[in-house]
């Protein structure tokens, strides 16, 4: 004889962004005229969940009861949206009709949409729920079976079901052993554009590279057709694959947006905006608390190609993500935040004609049709830059080589490099820091920077009429490539070199 509980009580979650809260679902059945109510603030999708359950029961073998059904979700007082509810439902419904065997004390938690057939599928936000509760004390985890790739790299253990069918066995049949779900990441090594490709731009190749091992924003402004967009493409490949916690966010990220399951995969983002963008588009949806161009390029890289023919509004915007590495949605009051903690690159022709820095070939662009071009590009946005290189023509030989030498495999050097640049600095700041991303404090002490390094460097500074800002973000810079050539403390000429990315051709 089945347990008949007065209220069955149930777990679930519902994402709020990138984050999600802990529900618990109670259902309560009285005798009466039929009836179903869902209380607790529920969107429509909710709310509709009674034709589901009904043709769900009917598919599987179960009954809906007959009296007065109640279904209470909480907190009550936090707008809830989605259909993965359905599973708990059907299960509190269950246990308290006596259909069900509800083991006593138990602590019960489930997600999942129902189809009309009894197939129990998965929602989005999968990733995001499943984090949330992994370490969480449930006697029983049930999850739809199409969630395991997200339910492993959350790390999550429990039980997947293909059908409502499957609680038969577990319930009744006492059947439940909890598994740990495993995935599979793929890697898009071979879509990747190897350095050596870039052929005689050797400032813009450093600069990439300096880029990469610190984190560091950076900007390439050249001739047309002298590989910028080619560069932008080229700094995913030279810097190091994801760790479990960092593919956990993109893919959590990505499945928001997608709706679905997306690959799994080790290689870093990369999220190319043009023109056309909005703030919008950067921002995400505020509505669906869905993220934009900003947060999907998290612990990636966000390649702004074209940048000065971009609306100034959408420009001037980006300077608090570049600063604080966050994004800041608005719904109902309450604001929700999203990582953003990728590399800036941004890519751009000169001037109008784009042959500014040719030698060879004459401008046609006067000094105020130069500043027109660029007056988008704010001061105070390039001040979030820290590395600035130019881009020239290709010459002949070099033009030729590209086709003609077969040298491949630098782009693997390059990585190397940027994560053995990336150890010495967790080991000097701690994990998730690196001098591009570390916070504003003492740098000459976290950093080790001589006291004498500092005073060259301030008077480098004054002659170049940087700014306090400016001026941390050279010694930033001084700090990783004193790490690329693998030496202790910042020396005088790391301090130089860094100057020389801080110096603009325009």
């Amino acid at each position: 004889m089945a347990s008949r509980p007065n209220v069955a009580r149930l777990y679930s979650c519902f994402a709020t962004g990138t984050d999600s809260t802990v529900s618990t679902i109670e259902v309560s059945i009285s005798p009466g005229i039929p009836t179903f109510s869902v209380i607790g603030l529920c969107d429509s999708s909710i709310k509709e969940s009674q034709g589901r359950l009904i043709s769900a029961f009917k598919s599987t073998g179960f009954n809906m009861p007959k009296g007065h059904i109640t279904i209470g979700i909480s907190p009550a007082y936090m707008r809830k949206t989605g259909s993965g509810f359905d599973l708990a439902m059907a299960l509190g419904i269950l246990f308290a009709s006596g259909q069900l065997y509800l083991p006593p004390d138990s602590k019960i938690y489930a997600e999942g949409e129902l189809s009309l057939g009894g197939e129990v599928n998965g929602t989005p936000g999968s990733c995001i729920r499943l984090k949330t509760i992994r370490n969480m004390d449930f006697n029983y985890k049930i999850i739809p079976q199409n969630e395991a790739g997200s339910a492993g790299i959350a790390g999550f253990s429990g039980v997947g079901i293909h059908s409502l069918s499957d609680l038969f066995s577990i319930f009744d049949g006492n059947q439940y052993k909890e598994e740990r779900f495993m995935f599979e990441a793929e890697s898009d090594e071979d879509d990747h554009i190897d350095i050596s490709m870039l052929k005689g731009q050797e400032k813009a190749k450093r600069s990439l590279l300096i880029s990469a091992a610190g984190f560091h924003n950076i900007l390439l402004m050249g001739s047309p057709g002298s590989g910028k967009t080619m560069a932008g493409k080229i700094l995913t490949g030279i810097l190091p694959r994801l760790d479990m916690q960092e593919m956990s966010d993109v893919y959590s990220l990505n499945e928001l947006v997608k709706g679905e399951a997306s690959k799994i995969c080790y290689d870093r983002p990369v999220r190319i905006i043009g023109p056309n963008i909005t703030v919008g588009k950067l921002v995400g949806n505020s509505i669906t608390l869905t993220p934009g161009e900003l947060a999907l390029a998290n612990h990636g890289v966000l390649f702004a190609d074209e940048l000065p023919l971009f609306k100034s509004d959408v420009i001037d915007f980006l300077r608090g993500p570049l600063e604080e590495r966050k994004v800041y949605l608005m719904r109902r009051g309450n604001l929700y935040s999203f990582e953003s903690n990728s590399i800036f690159l941004g890519t751009g022709n000169p001037c109008k004609c784009g042959m500014l820095y040719e030698k060879g070939i004459k401008c046609r662009c006067s000094a105020a049709e130069i500043r027109r071009y660029l007056s988008k590009i704010s001061g105070p946005f390039l001040e979030r830059i820290d590395l600035f290189s130019e881009m020239r023509m290709v010459s002949g030989d070099d033009m030729a080589s590209i086709y003609i030498d077969d040298s491949k495999g630098e782009s693997q050097d390059y990585r190397i490099t940027v994560e053995r640049c990336w150890q010495i600095a967790h080991e000097r700041y701690g994990e998730n820091n690196l001098n591009g991303t570390f916070p504003e404090g003492d740098l000459r002490d976290s950093m080790r920077i001589p006291e004498k390094v500092i005073r060259f460097a301030s008077d480098l500074s004054e002659k170049g009429f940087f700014s306090a800002r400016g001026f941390t973000r050279i010694l930033r810079v001084a700090r990783t490539i004193a790490d690329i050539n693998e030496a202790v403390d910042v020396s005088e000429g790391d301090v130089a070199e860094a100057i020389q990315y801080r110096l603009r051709g325009y």
